[in-house]
């Protein structure tokens, strides 16, 4: 529930928390528009059925700053574990090694959400046709997005899938055979990651109570709760 004067609708409560959690609300894209309307006549459905609604959305400002809180620690952890192993590791620092590496980085961004949309279309029962993707205007934000309820664990899986394949995975590899430009790799998408570790943070502190299932957020970050 919100305070003051109630909004008539889901739309207009989300839009009032989005305002008050953000310092310039964004402008919409026509596909962000589009599955806004759409995702308003579902938790209306929902809500027809007896669900209550709660918003589990983060500002992006917040998201950033969670990011570094709880990815930084991962790989410090990690860092220390590679440096105790492999002290004299050769870091690549050439022009050339930096160039691929951030090119690389750029790549792996995409791959990221691709990761996301794939495993959440595994619980889905439209499959991929219910996974959207997509770039946020003004922020340049690369998003993916699912458009069916899924359960909790089912979220979280896919939530965390990228920053597992494309981060931690790379990290113990790269411990095992000592590769320094590959860790470094792997330490970047952790912390790329880091806004998915939010949300999940976010969702598990969240108390379920009855039958809860969980909704992407058609255009912040994070998702809404709905339960009987």
């Amino acid at each position: 529930s919100f305070s003051g004067n109630k909004p008539t609708n889901f739309f207009e409560r989300s839009n009032a928390m989005a305002k008050r959690n953000t310092d310039n609300p964004r402008k919409l894209s026509q596909e962000e528009s589009k599955r806004q309307k759409q995702f308003v006549e579902y938790s209306d459905l929902l809500q027809s059925q007896g669900y209550r609604q709660k918003l589990l959305t983060i500002p992006i400002k917040e998201a950033n700053k969670q990011a570094l809180i709880l990815g930084l620690p991962i790989v410090v952890i990690l860092g220390a574990v590679f440096f105790l192993l492999h002290q004299f590791a050769p870091f690549g620092t050439s022009p050339l090694e930096i160039l691929l590496l951030l090119v690389l980085f750029l790549v792996l961004v995409v791959v990221h959400e691709l990761i996301h949309g794939i495993t959440w279309s595994c619980f889905a029962e439209k499959r991929f046709k219910a996974i959207s993707f997509g770039i946020m205007n003004e922020t340049y934000n690369p998003y993916c997005t699912c458009n069916e309820a899924l359960t909790r664990t089912q979220y979280i899986i896919g939530a965390l899938a990228p920053t597992v394949i494309l981060g931690i995975l790379p990290c113990v590899i790269a411990i095992a055979i000592g590769s320094a430009p590959f860790f470094l790799l792997g330490a970047l998408m952790i912390l790329a990651g880091g806004g998915d570790l939010a949300i999940c943070k976010k969702l598990l502190f969240h108390k379920q109570t009855g039958e809860t299932i969980y909704l992407d957020h058609p255009t912040e970050c994070g998702l809404v709760a709905f339960s009987k």
